[in-house]
């Protein structure tokens, strides 16, 4: 999984348009914990972050970037992208199980130069953007910043 960061502008005619940035870590000293570090200590702890939150702790303006997975990064004919709503995390000494609620932008296969165009930029008009939940954990948890 590639995790991804989008500039986002309002079009009347266009909907929604996303322009990729570049790449960023979620994991480790990434978003997740640069996000949610006021909420450990040393004790277990349960904790929610928004998408608007991990962007503003790194700087960027929630309302003109998005966060979004793209769940197929080598698959280059198959656009499989998700934007990142909610990351719900519990937190123990040595690891941390997540559930990401999500939003379905794309699943589907395109011709190969028409899914690297819909990677590097897109319109949300069409998007269904049914609400997916994933859950997965990483390995570190308060007792540590080196999370995988």
């Amino acid at each position: 999984m590639a995790f991804l960061l989008y500039q986002t502008s309002t079009s009347e005619s266009r909907g929604l348009l996303y322009q990729k940035i570049g790449e960023v870590k979620l994991a480790g000293d990434g978003l997740i914990y640069s996000t949610c570090k006021k909420f450990l200590g040393n004790q277990n702890v349960g904790w929610t972050i928004t998408a608007s939150d991990m962007l503003t702790a790194s700087g960027y303006d929630p309302n003109k970037h998005a966060l979004i997975i793209d769940a197929a990064p080598n698959r280059k004919e198959y656009v499989l992208f998700m934007q990142i709503r909610t990351i719900s995390g519990y937190s123990y000494s040595e690891w941390t199980p997540l559930m990401l609620t999500l939003e379905s932008l794309f699943a589907d296969e395109f011709e190969d130069a028409r899914a690297q165009e819909i990677k590097t930029e897109f319109e949300d008009r069409e998007c269904p953007r049914d609400r997916v939940r994933e859950f997965l954990y990483l390995l570190g948890g308060y007792a540590s910043t080196s999370a995988q």
